[in-house]
């Protein structure tokens, strides 16, 4: 049973706004039942992508002359596929990272740690899924300036890996002055930033096709995905 309905029938090309702002405000548990009266797949997808995908979807009746969806938080339903797993930790990498970089702004170091050495241990069971595991199975052709997608992520995945071992050891010796630490924040989370944007869009389009002519392949890799990336401990900020 859903929690609130989203009625946006008669909204026309506004119906996109009204979706979006009232989305965002979705919480974990929540599900919002969705009226359109329009096809919802380009709305729903660009409403989806300006929240990072964190949003999941999902038709119940189709029209004309009425769709019915359910909207749910992404981490409310299972991974459907490999990159929308990988999408996914993308998203807890980057909530640990930004929470120890908010309490180290407020000078919070004692409570920064905990959450940074959860970020440390997320990318690098991510790399490791990503360099490992999926480019051996999904190869893909290679240039030879280095400029392709796979060239461009394991490159990347080198870079952040090295700052983020100079920032784990500014960690390990401890940090009494938050401004020690600052630039090294300042220089991941940019990189982060930068490197999944690109991911995303010119790396995982490529898997999504391969895995899709590959079915049995692509649920046996996402499992071996699911059960690398899975922690023992917090997987999200004061958990």
């Amino acid at each position: 049973m859903a929690d609130f309905v989203l009625d946006l029938r008669g909204l026309a090309e506004h119906a996109h706004t009204r979706a979006y702002y009232t989305l965002r405000e979705l919480r974990t548990g929540q599900v919002f039942e969705v009226l359109l009266d329009q096809e919802p797949k380009l709305l729903m997808d660009a409403v989806s992508l300006q929240l990072r995908h964190a949003i999941h979807w999902q038709v119940h009746e189709n029209g004309p002359p009425l769709w019915r969806l359910s909207v749910q938080r992404r981490e409310d339903v299972a991974p459907v596929n490999l990159v929308d797993l990988l999408e996914r930790d993308h998203l807890r990498i980057d909530r640990l990272f930004a929470s120890a970089l908010h309490k180290v702004n407020a000078g919070d170091l004692e409570g920064a740690a905990p959450d940074f050495r959860a970020y440390v241990d997320g990318l690098r069971r991510h790399v490791e899924v990503e360099n490992d595991l999926i480019v051996p199975l999904l190869e893909l052709p290679r240039s030879a300036n280095g400029q392709d997608p796979t060239s461009i992520m394991l490159r990347e995945h080198d870079e952040i890996l090295e700052q983020t071992t100079m920032l784990e050891h500014e960690f390990s010796e401890g940090v009494d002055e938050a401004w020690a630490v600052a630039p090294f924040f300042a220089l991941i989370s940019g990189a982060l930033a930068k490197h999944e944007g690109r991911e995303e869009q010119n790396l995982f389009p490529h898997w999504s096709r391969a895995l899709n002519e590959r079915p049995d392949e692509a649920a046996e890799l996402l499992q071996r995905a699911q059960a690398r990336l899975a922690t023992t401990g917090p997987t999200e900020p004061g958990a």
